[in-house]
């Protein structure tokens, strides 16, 4: 069976969709989605995917639930379909509360940045100067927002200010 080789896929399908309303399926995706890290989502993204390329000819492996929603093989595979898209959608969404330096390129947990600009440091002595490297950086839940130690003093900075190094 195709769906014993996706364990993610499976486990969506026995807790979220067996019980629910064929027709809020794709909200019930969006919502499980937004439960999961990004890289478990994006695994399940690729399990539905895999999942499609191998072909749907047998519907026993939806089960019961399967069964009973789908006809034949083309209609399972535009319900994956609908499910690939709520889940994609979900996934964008979160490409866009990721934490970007000036050019656009990812800021992680515990990256080196570089400081593209003078700042002024409020209720400091010293300022930040261009170039200044800053290792370690922490995100916030803002994704324009970084925190970081410098000097001894914890700062927030803007990513628009910062280059990953």
């Amino acid at each position: 069976m195709a769906l014993q080789k996706h364990p993610r896929l499976t486990s969506f399908l026995n807790t979220r969709i067996t019980d629910g309303d064929p027709d809020q399926d794709a909200d019930t995706a969006k919502q499980y989605a937004s439960s999961l890290s990004e890289a478990d989502l994006q695994l399940l993204l690729a399990e539905i995917r895999d999942l499609k390329e191998s072909g749907l000819s047998d519907l026993t492996e939806f089960g019961t639930e399967g069964n009973r929603w789908f006809g034949d093989a083309s209609e399972a595979s535009d319900w994956l379909d609908l499910i690939e898209r709520a889940l994609d959608g979900v996934a964008s969404q979160d490409e866009s509360r990721m934490a970007l330096d000036c050019n656009g390129t990812p800021l992680n947990e515990e990256d080196s940045v570089t400081v593209i600009k003078d700042l002024k440091v409020k209720g400091g002595s010293s300022d930040l100067k261009r170039g200044t490297l800053i290792r370690k950086i922490r995100l916030t839940s803002d994704p324009k927002l970084i925190e970081c130690r410098v000097d001894g003093s914890v700062l927030v900075l803007k990513t628009e200010f910062l280059k990953k190094a």
